[in-house]
């Protein structure tokens, strides 16, 4: 078998107040106590079945805040337990505040993709997210490391930046000819945090951050992601594509299909625990089967531009997406939510606008 793993690494220099991720506000000084519980929780799973590793992403929290040593190790311990020849793409994620002579060891460490998470290049919109002073954009360092793909993530629609603070960060981050782009509308975390701005102000920002990618020669491939063709994130479509992947890490998921059946789990957000003994932190989510895991793969489907493909769907499924959306379909045809032929359907730009909408009725 073949599938993806996912390692969540939550340490952080400072806790952003619009983060959802689980994420711990300290840096260990020893990463061996971490490293440990990581390879026991692979072992785990390695022992268990074997097989190889299509991608693999790092991500938290800040994962270059441990050293290069840290992933060294990791790679070599995968590769005690899976194939690694394979693996066609590895992330790592970083803020941006790194050094070229550890980005170069990341690399050779065996990444080849690199996430930077930049949030916002203009002043007024960091200081309206609650972040400091821009470390660096470490695009032009990425690439003379050696990373062979460049990603850029960018909040929008935070209340208080305007159509023309959004340009501008768009026209800073397509400055550095980044390979990939995720934007991300701004979702309230904490009441003192940051607030969504109005709703037909941050439809306009998504259109408007639609038609600078598509400028910029970056293609729309999901809802939030952009891309130069080849460097759509390979990893993430495991996800959006119902492929298997291995959650390793406190509060890492993973879904797995085990004789037929769609078996998701998680690891809970209690690092202390986990690093005395995964295993106590893994819990069942769900076993997925017929029409609840068509659902479950429907809507994951749709978040891609392309949309899904009816007969290779209800081929693998037993049932078409049309159908699952059968009572629902006249009203989202008139909304102009979803679009649908003999072929596939999928969502148009409203849909992705009002997605949850969509995924509501699915359920």
């Amino acid at each position: 078998m073949s599938f993806s793993i996912y390692l969540h690494i939550p340490f952080c220099r400072k806790l952003c107040p619009f983060c959802h991720f689980y994420k711990m506000p300290e840096v260990p000084d020893d990463w061996k106590p971490f490293f440990s519980a990581v390879k026991s929780e692979i072992g785990w799973f390695g022992g268990e079945r074997s097989g190889s590793i299509k991608t693999l992403y790092v991500g938290g929290g800040t994962p270059t805040l441990f050293s290069p040593g840290f992933f060294e190790a990791f790679f070599s311990h995968l590769g005690e337990y899976f194939d690694l020849s394979g693996l066609g793409e590895a992330t790592i994620e970083t803020d941006g505040e790194v050094t070229a002579g550890d980005l170069e060891q990341f690399a050779a460490a065996g990444f080849d993709r690199i996430s930077i998470g930049v949030k916002s290049l203009v002043g007024r919109t960091r200081r309206k997210l609650g972040l400091g002073p821009l470390p660096g954009c470490g695009v032009p360092l990425a690439r003379a490391a050696g990373f062979s793909s460049v990603s850029l993530d960018l909040v929008y629609g935070v209340h208080g930046q305007s159509p023309r603070d959004f340009e501008e960060d768009l026209s800073l981050a397509l400055g550095h000819h980044p390979d990939h782009v995720s934007l991300y509308c701004l979702e309230e975390k904490e009441a003192s945090g940051p607030r969504e701005g109005d709703p037909d102000t941050v439809a306009a920002m998504y259109r408007q951050g639609r038609r600078a990618m598509a400028a910029a020669g970056l293609n729309q491939y999901e809802i939030t992601n952009f891309a130069r063709p080849g460097h759509e994130s390979r990893h993430n479509m495991t996800y959006w594509k119902d492929g298997d992947y291995l959650g390793v890490g406190p509060s890492a998921h993973s879904s797995m299909t085990l004789d037929g059946v769609r078996i998701r789990w998680r690891n809970r957000e209690d690092l202390e625990n986990y690093i005395k003994d995964p295993a106590c932190c893994r819990e069942g989510l769900s076993r997925g089967v017929g029409r609840e895991r068509a659902r479950e793969a429907l809507i994951l489907g749709l978040r891609m531009t392309e949309g899904v493909s009816r007969l290779p769907f209800a081929a693998k499924y037993g049932l078409d997406p049309v159908d699952l959306l059968k009572s629902h379909l006249e009203f989202l045809g008139k909304a102009g939510l979803v679009k649908f032929d003999a072929r596939r359907i999928r969502l148009t730009t409203r849909g992705m606008l009002l997605s949850n909408e969509v995924f509501v009725r699915v359920l």
